[in-house]
């Protein structure tokens, strides 16, 4: 059985008091030298005894962990991120007052709740996986649904000098949690990000790991990534006519003729100039050809001309496909170090957007849509319905480029950097194979493969090994999926006696 105590501990970050301020059961030296210990202030959590209660506002105030693990079993709902303090509007009817975000003390955990039975839980770890986020920490069962406890390493501290800035990026992670899962299970993406969640019991735990939290920091770069991600979904792309292409701006003829660009300046070196102009070029829709002949000629003006061997690499960088334009605050800072800043990049009521042109007249494709060529590809060649075997497409590198319509040197690039499709290369020299997938139809298959395996009365183990080729060739790729899971599934299998089921 879970150690219930240790649960509730392990999510609020030892943030409350160890023993009742009057009426504890521990003994004096023991009260005393945990008294000496939690000298500094410590904070509270509201509970609610039930959700009726909690609708009319009625509840109370722990400070102690004796209190809280004396009274779990009979709570049903608490604030597993602790507050400065609380009090109550009316004392005879347990009104509380003081679990607001302008109170909260600390985040100790984000909580992501789902509001129906009719789900998978074994897709919410491959959700989570999908979405490169760490899994839960705490799974509770609810009377209607499940709810998980993201645990933080440290917790993120809110002070008013800051203007509560935590609060608002923790708003910001927790609300780019659900938005990213919710594509995959049911989450319930408007309850309060730090109000009240089921409080851990000993009837309602199904799964408590306590060795992988996840850092604040950790999280914000994911937050960070998934905005990025997510903008680029939603790219609108504003086509330019030709007169407006940013070769034929004001500010690229002015860079072009300045000769007295040289290296060392943060942003502003001979080396961004050079990556800036021919970003414009690439999105323009001119040739490297084209750019390399007029940037060339750039590049031998200069009192302090770069080499060639570095010269062709920042060229090549510029037509990689990753970019779909100069950006503006780049290109201010080379005029106001290199230039009269005579130029307003904002005037002429145009404003200032990425500009491109339909791909068929363009001579190369952006990382995107060869990222998307695959993609389509794989969906039209592949299946989740079928076999395993029929998930994956196998092949040297350069017949799969051949397959694919493109170079294989931009087949490398694009597997490098993306996060939709899996790749594994099996062997070496000749013999060398590589295998491709789309993640999301891997994702599904799972689902599916599992939940036949499952109705078949195949016990955990036999279904993993049931996954994997006879020779074991893609054994790594099931073991990133499934070895975080099998504590869970282990667990939950001995408490109920039974498979997991779907």
């Amino acid at each position: 059985m879970i150690d219930t105590s240790g649960v509730l501990d392990f999510i609020t970050h030892n943030s409350l008091k160890t023993y009742k301020p009057r009426g504890s059961k521990a003994s004096l030296p023991k009260q005393h030298e945990a008294y000496k210990k939690e000298s500094e202030k410590r904070g509270v959590v509201f509970v609610s005894p039930s959700k009726e209660d909690l609708s009319q506002g009625k509840g109370h105030i722990i400070t102690s962990y004796e209190t809280l693990n004396e009274q779990c079993d009979q709570l049903t709902h608490w604030t597993p991120n602790t507050f400065l303090g609380g009090t109550y509007i009316d004392f005879k009817n347990r009104i509380i007052q003081g679990h607001t975000k302008d109170n909260l003390k600390q985040i100790n955990t984000f909580v992501v709740d789902i509001d129906t039975k009719n789900t998978d839980l074994f897709a919410f770890f491959l959700a989570c996986e999908e979405e490169r986020l760490p899994a839960p920490n705490v799974i509770l069962e609810t009377p209607r649904g499940y709810q998980f406890y993201f645990v933080l390493e440290a917790p993120m501290f809110l002070t008013k000098s800051s203007n509560f800035q935590v609060l608002k990026v923790a708003e910001r992670i927790v609300t780019n949690i659900k938005e990213a899962l919710a594509s995959h299970v049911p989450v319930d993406q408007g309850c309060n990000a730090f109000g009240f969640y089921r409080i851990p019991n000993h009837e309602n735990i199904l799964y408590f790991n306590d060795q992988q939290t996840v850092s604040a920091a950790t999280l914000i770069e994911w937050s960070k990534s998934y905005e990025k991600r997510k903008r680029k979904g939603k790219f609108h792309v504003i086509y330019a006519l030709d007169q407006d292409a940013q070769i034929n701006q004001e500010w690229y003829r002015t860079l072009l003729q300045s000769t007295h660009i040289h290296h060392g300046h943060y942003m502003s070196s001979r080396n961004n100039a050079l990556l800036t102009l021919a970003i414009a070029n690439y999105a323009s829709g001119r040739t490297y050809e084209e750019a390399f002949n007029e940037l060339d000629q750039f590049n031998s003006n200069l009192k302090n001309p770069m080499s060639q061997n570095e010269f062709k690499r920042t060229l090549k960088s510029a037509y990689s496909g990753r970019y779909r334009g100069a950006k503006k605050e780049y290109i201010q800072g080379l005029l106001d170090q290199w230039t009269d800043q005579s130029i307003n990049l904002t005037s002429g009521g145009k404003g200032w957007y990425k500009f491109k042109k339909d791909r068929k007249d363009r001579e190369r494709s952006h990382y995107e849509e060869w990222e998307q060529d695959i993609l389509d590809y794989l969906k039209a060649h592949t299946s989740s319905d079928k076999e395993l075997t029929d998930v994956f497409i196998c092949d040297s590198q350069v017949k799969l480029a051949e397959r694919l319509g493109m170079a294989v040197s931009t087949l490398k690039e694009v597997l490098k950097g993306s996060s939709k499709i899996m790749k594994v290369v099996k062997g070496k020299g000749r013999g060398q194979k590589t295998y491709l997938a789309s993640r999301e139809i891997l994702f599904k298959c799972f689902l599916q493969l599992r939940k036949k395996l499952i109705r078949n009365g195949v016990t955990w183990k036999a279904m993993y090994e049931a996954f994997l080729f006879e020779d074991r060739t893609l054994e790594h790729v099931f073991e990133v999926f499934f070895l975080p899971f099998e504590q869970w599934a282990i667990q939950y299998e001995r408490r109920f006696k039974h498979p997991l089921i779907c």
